[in-house]
């Protein structure tokens, strides 16, 4: 008996299932009694999609499992093992898919499977949701785009851009400037003369457009996670300490600062999740702590090393940020362990 299902591949997209066949957009996946054959296109610049197939024998899928609409399996092969992935049109489709794939698993994925598995049943247990990073996103982006208004109604203000390009770019470059030390930057002359207010106003502040997605994503992609482990209360600790940590490295390691933005707070909560991954104890497994480890590392050096190659890289800031939010981490860490765990 063969079925056919339709799917789509992704290739190049963080976050997304990827395939080694380099495949993109709408495919199909047929399960026949001995195979399973791959169907997609490769993209090819100024080309036209190149259309393939591929044959995977059934006795060397393991370790098939989903999420949601999401497929997953790996593929046994004598140099090296493939890892297949794709998205059904629904998570019922899905389903359906896997329950045709064989069920081995190897002894490695079947604990590592079961470890991650665990740990997001404990996170669900704990913080099902994350108010305070969708409350953080709405002030900053809130905030920018209402300095962004008020700066459109001064005097020639309207010929400027949001991102500060345009025809009048240089007066747009210093009313934002002018305005952000209004709202609360740390501007070193001022928060070392008694306005240490502007430590905390500071983190909800951009200077353009750019700096406020780079800075939301990855708030966004990191902060959920950390929301999670440390529950909204602590986290919120947790970012506010970091943020005031990179404002006054960030004021001390050059006085005459006019710094904004939130990514002290960001590296602070990365700091944070290093800090809960070596409490013993904490909940987090091993597997699940070596994925984290792993994403998270390069993702320090890459931001470090830039902030060191740009100008106008408030590095400071993100050192400061990281060693307060490192050393909150060990202090508003918690135990994952839910109370069935816990009496057995």
């Amino acid at each position: 008996m063969t079925a056919t299902f339709d799917v789509r591949f992704h290739a190049g997209r963080a976050n997304w299932p990827a395939n080694p066949f380099h495949f993109q957009g709408k495919g199909q996946v047929v399960v026949e009694p001995d195979f399973v054959v791959v169907r997609g296109s490769t993209h090819r610049s100024f080309r036209f999609p190149a259309r393939a197939e591929h044959r995977l024998r059934m006795v060397d899928i393991v370790n098939a499992y989903s999420e949601g609409e999401d497929v997953y399996f790996h593929v046994l092969g004598v140099r090296e093992n493939l890892a297949v992935g794709f998205s059904a049109p629904d998570a019922a489709t899905a389903q359906r898919l896997l329950a045709l794939l064989p069920a081995r698993q190897t002894e490695a994925f079947a604990v590592a499977h079961a470890e991650r598995n665990a740990f997001h049943d404990r996170i669900d247990y704990w913080s099902p949701s994350t108010p305070v990073i969708w409350t953080l996103l709405a002030l900053n982006i809130g905030i920018y785009f209402l300095m962004w208004l008020v700066r459109r109604s001064l005097p020639g203000g309207a010929m400027g851009s949001m991102l500060g390009w345009g025809w009048n770019s240089a007066y747009d470059a210093m009313l934002r400037s002018a305005q952000l030390v209004i709202w609360g930057s740390n501007v070193g002359d001022r928060t070392l003369h008694g306005e240490w207010w502007r430590l905390f106003t500071s983190l909800f502040l951009h200077g353009s457009l750019l700096h406020l997605a780079f800075n939301m994503i990855a708030l966004w992609q990191v902060g959920q996670l950390v929301e999670r482990l440390f529950g909204s209360l602590r986290f919120s600790a947790l970012y506010l300490v970091a943020g005031l940590c990179g404002g006054i490295a960030s004021v001390t390691w050059n006085p005459h600062v006019n710094s904004v933005g939130a990514s002290g707070a960001i590296f602070g909560i990365v700091g944070g999740l290093f800090a809960f991954m070596r409490r013993e104890n904490s909940g987090i497994p091993p597997t699940v702590v070596n994925d984290l480890r792993g994403t998270l590392l390069p993702f320090l050096a890459f931001n470090l090393a830039a902030g060191f190659l740009y100008p106008h890289t408030d590095n400071a800031a993100h050192i400061g940020g990281l060693i307060g939010g490192w050393l909150a981490g060990h202090l508003l860490a918690r135990s994952l362990h839910v109370p069935a765990e816990r009496t057995t």
